[in-house]
């Protein structure tokens, strides 16, 4: 960078974003980060307002919160910095000002400041009339600035604005140079990169009239005549100087030709040695789908001799088929590139890959060039390899790039050129670039690949396993592949066979057919990353989901999550990760596989464990944070078990975020307890808390289910461990999670056990929760006495552990059954104080409490006063995302419309939640479609009525709820 060099912070726009502080490159993360900076940076230390930095960086397509976007940018640059800032805010460049932020570095450290200095330099010495080589001279060195196209790979409004402005400024001053070399007539080359530059951006008058006075001074006067008819109908009508200067190339001006000695116009043109060369492999004959992709790099091949070089970079994981898709394409556009075709294997992906200059011989060598006139440089190779393609058409494959700077040597100036690469990493320093990340195949193209190979009769034989062979292939190419190369080359082994091989652990070694292993080619990645890179690719194998979000996975790794986004972001761009959304990150299967080989072979059990530790803290501080969000939970019942955890856990704002954090985050929480489970050195106690968390913000059926499953596997194993506390909890949580999905019997076996386990003080608070379900159970089959016994038990046993809102809870169940009983003036009491003691407790157990005393008011003869509370908890709920309690809130409200004879509101209040009761309790959709039969049958729609009744009664014949059943048929016989 010239006179930019030195021990400071600098940086360059004049190409791909990049930072420095001295010899260091700083990390500046993602695109849209990156974008930020630059507009600050075009700003040149003055303030710029957030909502400006929006417009410029996303325009249209804003995110959510377009403020927490740019303060999390602003966070991340600042930590970039750090390097140079160190902990001293007097040296960070990147400052709060008013609603905005501005950048303040000296503009002798930003290459665009420097560029403008050199362009305003040039002019001056031009307006004094100083010698040409003066002027040429310091338009060089503003030259020498460019690494490429401006801000190349960033994304906005302002990026465009920038490229587009720094573009013309760059070829005018490209412009005004090569006149220069016309005027002194000292460059034998000018006529190639003048043409090249013609052909790249037609349409300009002084690069028209550069290539004529050029091909003149070279003795081609045919041709410089030539270059103004064929550029006339792109050029202005308004600018005269490309037919003045066709008038003095017919007159033979003298003075257009330079001061020493010129070729006469019959001057013989150079001897052309071009050869074209033809180096495409051989394509694959049963090359399959990719029909959208194929299109689409087709397109931009015959966009091939417009303004600039087409270059298209596909990116994607080892084995994805990248090299496969790139030779296909190339072959079918062939014939677009008279002038041939180059292709080189750079072997990225090695240890020592082959060198650009390497490369550049042996493409020189391909064209015709003499090895004896090949220079040693690599600047100078690039150069003449550029010099050589001017005016011609020929398609490069580079396969297999390192990185961006493995292949800008190779790439070609003239604008008849196109270029595929492929890499293993997303090359977004590559200037103009089009860029594609392939996957792995949609299903039905992996079955036809696998099809085509194999033999459609073998494949018709045996569907569900060809399915399940490109299931467990992971939809990679190369899997299924190598995986039909074994079935075409051994007629005995059946799909079923190697689908059966294909279900283990070690299914990577199934994946061999003796010349290709997908492991071997996972290995290649694999091996190029750095200890810290490897290491965050093997731990993040442990847990068993699709993805896993930052906080977590910085949890797992032990690194900050600025630290953590840093690598995993490097393994996507790797393509050893991929990100499905924001902030999320995943393997594909056989990836996972891989690493999860890496993690066994060179991880002790020690590390394993550790990881799981962190995660299973993380997870567990989190899920009660958001218990706390939600419900204002106290700590007796945010840690039944009284367990200490070392994290903080990540901060929840509120209910809302509550909800959608741990529905997110459920397969990460199932995860971290099944790799508790299969950690002997972790007690249990953790991994129960959380499985208890989990039910408690969202009691869903999905998620029930799924706690079901947990619970009962956290039972068996703290059972064979012996660890008394973890083993009552999971018995009681499963006993409740099986009351939420309405399987009453074996939730009174789970409860009944986990109450004979409670024999100790730390088991209390499972004591005191077990008996609230052993309430419900006996509420929900009519044994109300039973029911208020239990739960008034509890709200004794809660009341002195000091934990109001689950002693609130307790007297909410005990509420409604003591008035079913009869002791309607207790219930009301113990109603009141439910709804008061939850009311501080967070707008969740608000709601519930305003729900609890509104079903025992309709039962002590106050149905206005229950129908006002019934329905703004129902409301409240909705807000809230807790559907089973607005579905029940629903019901009630519903019921009491239908018991004042208000049909209509009624079966409207009904149809409302009726939906939500489907999705989560069986029960509750019973309920309601009872309470719909029965306004229906009051408005003499007898028919529907029937119809919803009928289906009401199935539901609680299913259940088991003999009493509800026998209701509802005499409701069915009423309509006889």
């Amino acid at each position: 960078m010239g006179d930019m060099g030195g021990a400071g912070l600098r940086f360059e726009l004049l190409g791909p974003l990049r930072a420095w502080y001295g010899d260091r490159e700083l990390e500046l993360g993602r695109p849209q980060q990156r974008a930020v900076l630059a507009v600050l940076l075009d700003a040149a230390g003055r303030a710029v307002a957030v909502p400006v930095l929006v417009e410029g960086v996303w325009g249209g397509a804003a995110p959510a919160d377009p403020r927490k976007a740019v303060q999390l940018a602003v966070s991340r640059l600042r930590t970039a910095f750090r390097p140079y800032a160190g902990d001293d805010p007097g040296r960070m460049p990147l400052v709060r000002v008013g609603d905005g932020y501005a950048l303040r570095v000296p503009e002798a450290r930003v290459d665009a400041a420097a560029w403008q200095a050199l362009l305003a330099e040039a002019e001056e010495l031009r307006r004094a009339d100083a010698p040409p080589q003066q002027v040429r001279e310091v338009l060089r060195s503003a030259q020498r600035l460019w690494a490429g196209e401006s801000l190349a790979g960033l994304p906005g409004p302002h990026a465009e604005a920038v490229r587009a402005r720094l573009a013309e400024q760059r070829i005018s001053a490209k412009e005004t140079q090569l006149e220069l070399d016309a005027e002194l007539g000292d460059r034998a080359d000018l006529t190639a990169e003048a043409a090249a530059l013609a052909l790249e951006h037609p349409g300009r008058p002084r690069l028209t009239t550069v290539l004529m006075r050029a091909l003149y001074q070279a003795g081609r006067k045919a041709e410089a005549l030539a270059v103004y008819e064929d550029a006339r109908p792109s050029l202005p009508s308004d600018d005269r100087a490309p037919a003045e200067l066709q008038l003095r190339i017919l007159r033979e001006d003298a003075t257009l030709l330079p001061a020493g000695p010129a070729p006469g116009p019959g001057a013989e043109p150079p001897t052309d040695t071009w050869q074209a060369p033809d180096q495409l492999p051989a394509g694959l004959p049963d090359f399959t789908g990719r029909v959208e992709e194929v299109d689409t790099l087709a397109d931009r091949l015959s966009g091939a001799g417009g303004r600039a070089v087409v270059v298209s970079a596909l990116d994607g994981m080892g084995g994805v088929g990248k090299t496969t898709l790139a030779v296909h394409v190339a072959r079918l556009a062939r014939e677009r590139f008279p002038d041939g075709q180059l292709f080189a294997d750079l072997r990225g992906a090695d240890h020592t890959p082959p060198s650009p200059g390497t490369v550049l011989a042996g493409f020189l060598r391909a064209l015709g060039v003499d090895p004896a006139e090949i220079p040693p440089d690599t600047g100078e190779r690039s150069a003449l390899f550029r010099s050589a393609l001017a005016g011609r058409r020929v398609l490069l494959v580079l396969d297999n790039a390192a990185d961006s700077g493995h292949v800008e040597p190779l790439l070609p100036g003239s604008a008849g050129c196109a270029v595929l690469i492929t890499s293993r990493h997303r090359l977004t320093g590559l200037a103009g670039a089009h860029q594609m990340r392939l996957d792995t195949l949609p299903p039905e193209q992996a079955l036809e690949l696998l099809t085509r190979i194999v033999g459609a009769e073998r494949v018709a034989a045996e569907p569900a396993a060809a399915e399940e062979v490109v299931r467990a292939c992971g939809l990679l190419p190369l899997a299924v592949r190598i995986a039909a190369s074994r079935l075409a080359a051994d007629p005995a082994l059946t799909l079923a066979a190697l689908a059966e091989g294909l279900r283990h652990e070690h299914r990577l070694t199934e994946l061999s057919d003796g010349e290709r292993t997908v492991e071997a080619t996972f290995a290649l990645s694999y091996h190029r990353l750095d200890p810290e890179l490897a290491r965050a690719f093997r731990l993040l194998s442990l847990p068993d989901t699709p993805d896993i979000p930052l906080p977590c996975a910085a949890a797992l790794l032990d690194r900050t999550e600025d630290e953590a986004d840093r690598l995993l972001e490097e393994l996507v761009d790797l393509n050893l990760l991929h990100s499905p959304r924001f902030g999320r990150y995943g393997f594909h299967d056989l990836v996972r596989a891989y690493a999860r080989g890496r993690l066994a072979a060179e991880e002790d059990s020690a590390e394993h464990t550790a990881a799981t530790d962190r995660l299973l803290d993380f997870c567990l501080a989190t899920a009660r944070n958001a218990d706390q969000a939600a419900r204002k939970a106290e700590p007796a019942e945010l840690s039944l078990l009284d367990t200490p955890v070392a994290a903080p856990g990540r901060a929840i704002a509120d209910g809302p975020a509550a909800v959608q954090w741990m529905r997110d985050q459920a397969e990460v929480n199932a995860a971290a307890i099944a790799l508790s489970c299969a950690e002997p050195g972790l007690p249990l106690d953790r991994a129960a808390e959380l499985a208890d968390r989990m039910g408690a913000v969202i009691p869903e059926r999905t998620q029930t289910g799924v706690i079901v499953d947990l619970a009962g596997r956290l039972a068996r194993e703290a059972e064979a461990r012996g660890e008394h506390g973890p083993h009552a909890l999971a018995r009681y949580l499963r006993g409740s999670m099986l009351w939420h999905i309405n399987r009453y019997t074996e939730s009174q076996e789970e409860v009944r056990r986990a109450v004979d386990l409670c024999t100790d003080e730390r088991t209390e608070r499972v004591l005191a929760k077990a008996l609230i379900t052993l309430g419900s159970n006996a509420r929900v089959h009519g044994r109300y006495a039973e029911a208020a016994e239990h739960a008034g038990r509890a709200a004794e046993l809660f009341h002195r552990l000091g934990a109001q809102r689950a002693e609130g809870s307790a007297l909410g169940e005990f509420a409604f059954s003591a008035a079913q009983s009869g002791r309607r003036a207790e219930a009301r009491d113990a109603a009141e104080r439910c709804a008061h003691l939850m009311s501080a407790s967070g707008p969740v157990s608000a709601a519930i409490g305003r729900y609890y005393l509104a079903r025992v008011l309709r039962l002590c003869g106050d149905p206005e006063t229950a129908l006002a509370h019934a329905v703004g908890a129902r409301e409240e709920f909705t807000t809230l995302q807790v559907t089973v309690f607005a579905a029940a809130a629903g019901d009630l409200a519903a019921r009491i419309h239908a018991e004042a004879g208000r049909w209509l509101l009624a079966v409207d209040a009904a149809e409302a939640v009726l939906p939500l009761a489907r999705r989560t309790s069986a029960a509750l959709e019973a309920a309601l479609l009872r309470t719909l039969g029965t306004a229906l049958t009051g408005l003499g729609r007898p028919r529907q009525a029937r119809a919803l009744l009928t289906e009401a009664l199935e539901g609680y014949r299913r259940l088991g709820l003999g009493d509800d059943a026998t209701q509802v048929e005499g409701l069915l016989a009423g309509l006889d």
